[in-house]
């Protein structure tokens, strides 16, 4: 027989310490020469000005769709210049594809001039991008300020860091990445982004998923601190951290999402993770959603926590989860407590639910604690849920320890409209009350 034929490993070059060294390597991987390119360990390549004349980018796109490798061995590359520029574009459009693999290297001071967004990297359509053990830091785009995919791509980040990105002007959404592709981040720390809409992450189509890692410190000025979530898309988040972001003022519309906000329909599950110390400052009555603020969409919390997260200012609508009409599952030890709205007639400080166009959310709550939230300030109600407008199914599940003002009661459920499903559930410990003086009864609670 004959002998089997082994794969011949690709070529891999070394670039000294030299921008113009770099340049020329990945000119020459895109001609499909020496596809591996190894950096200088601890190397800082500083990109003075765009690759060639007119473009918007530091580094030469990416134009090889078998692939092209950069191991930085800790090195990093910086935009040193006052003229705007990206560092990497993947691929230059849907038919011209790339395919890049960066491992171990920081990205630093990408700022293009055009509308396209990827402050350190554009991935364009159909191309696909991978980074292990890479950062970026420091850039700025209209979208994306850190890495922008857009439909069409396939992008994953393991062990990696965006952090300092911001987005400025123009749609000002994904402070550190924007994902419209097929996206997954595994152990990855999204840090100290920010932007208008999704300081840390912007999610608008395609499935964003996310293992691990931290989503925190980001600011956003309208909506969704650390996530905003788009509903075209599908966000799936296991074993996360979503923790300490914030809504402020300084946007141009209302302040909603503090750790997450989602909108319009989609998909969005949380399994393991954990929401908390997520705040929003409170601009109009309908703000909201401190931990999650969600419109229409299908949210499901397994064994996830949404706890200590505030909303500060009169009127602001569920300190822990506000959701307007689709559908809210609380499963498998998921607890909403801890949470704060902190200032006159706030509503919800555990859960808010309203209609979303006249449709009725439907939230069911299984083997799962609404405890230990609080609504103060005059004319604040329902501290551990307030519901506006919507059905509930609450079974081997708790409504404990939940704290309004004296007046006006209740401290537990406050509803619209009766909730009868009520199955091996408790809810005592209240104050002023549990139920008692809620439009509404709630079977089986008393006093």
């Amino acid at each position: 027989m004959a002998a089997a034929t082994a794969a011949v490993p690709a070529h891999a070059v070394t670039v000294p310490c030299d921008t113009a060294a770099l340049i020329a390597a990945i000119n020459n991987a895109n001609l499909n020469v020496d596809t591996v390119i190894d950096l200088e360990p601890y190397c800082l390549y500083e990109v003075t000005a765009p690759y060639m004349a007119l473009a918007d980018d530091g580094l030469p796109p990416i134009t090889n769709a078998n692939g092209v490798t950069i191991n930085g061995h800790h090195a990093t590359i910086k935009r040193v210049s006052a003229a705007p520029f990206r560092l990497f574009e993947v691929g230059t459009s849907a038919t011209v594809l790339g395919k890049l693999t960066l491992n171990d290297l920081t990205v630093m001071n990408g700022q293009p001039s055009g509308t396209s967004g990827g402050g350190a990297v554009l991935v364009n359509r159909n191309s696909t991008f991978a980074g292990t053990n890479v950062a970026f830091q420091g850039g700025t785009a209209n979208i994306g300020g850190g890495i922008r995919f857009l439909p069409g791509t396939t992008g994953t980040l393991t062990k990696s860091r965006i952090s300092d990105n911001r987005t400025s002007g123009g749609a000002s959404n994904g402070g550190g990445l924007y994902s419209e592709g097929q996206v997954t981040l595994v152990k990855t720390h999204i840090t100290s982004n920010r932007a208008r809409i999704g300081g840390g992450i912007g999610h608008a189509t395609g499935t964003l998923t996310i293992n691990g890692g931290s989503i925190k410190h980001n600011t956003a000025f309208d909506n969704g601190g650390g996530i905003d979530s788009d509903g075209r898309g599908t966000l799936n988040v296991t074993g996360t951290a979503i923790t300490d972001n914030r809504v402020t003022t300084g946007g141009q519309g209302t302040g909603t999402g503090g750790g997450v906000q989602i909108g319009f329909g989609g998909t969005q599950t949380f399994r393991n993770a954990t929401i908390e110390g997520n705040t929003v400052t409170v601009r109009a009555s309908d703000d909201g959603g401190g931990g999650i603020f969600t419109l229409g969409g299908a949210l499901t919390l397994d064994h996830t926590k949404v706890k200590g997260n505030k909303l500060i200012g009169e009127a602001g609508h569920g300190a822990g989860i506000s959701a307007l009409g689709g559908t809210v599952q609380l499963l498998n030890g998921s607890a909403v407590t801890g949470n704060l709205a902190a200032g006159r007639y706030s509503l919800g400080g555990g859960i808010y639910t309203a209609n979303l166009f006249g449709t009725a959310p439907a939230v069911t709550v299984s083997k799962s604690a609404i405890d230990r939230n609080k609504v103060s300030g005059t004319g604040s109600r329902g501290a551990g849920i307030y519901n506006a407008g919507g059905t509930y199914q609450l079974t081997d599940s708790s409504v404990r320890f939940n704290v309004a003002p004296d007046a006006p009661a209740p401290g537990g459920i406050w509803t619209i409209t009766p909730i009868t499903a009520v199955t091996n559930t408790t809810i005592t410990d209240n104050a002023p009350t549990n139920c008692r003086y809620s439009p509404a009864a709630v079977t089986s609670c008393v006093g």
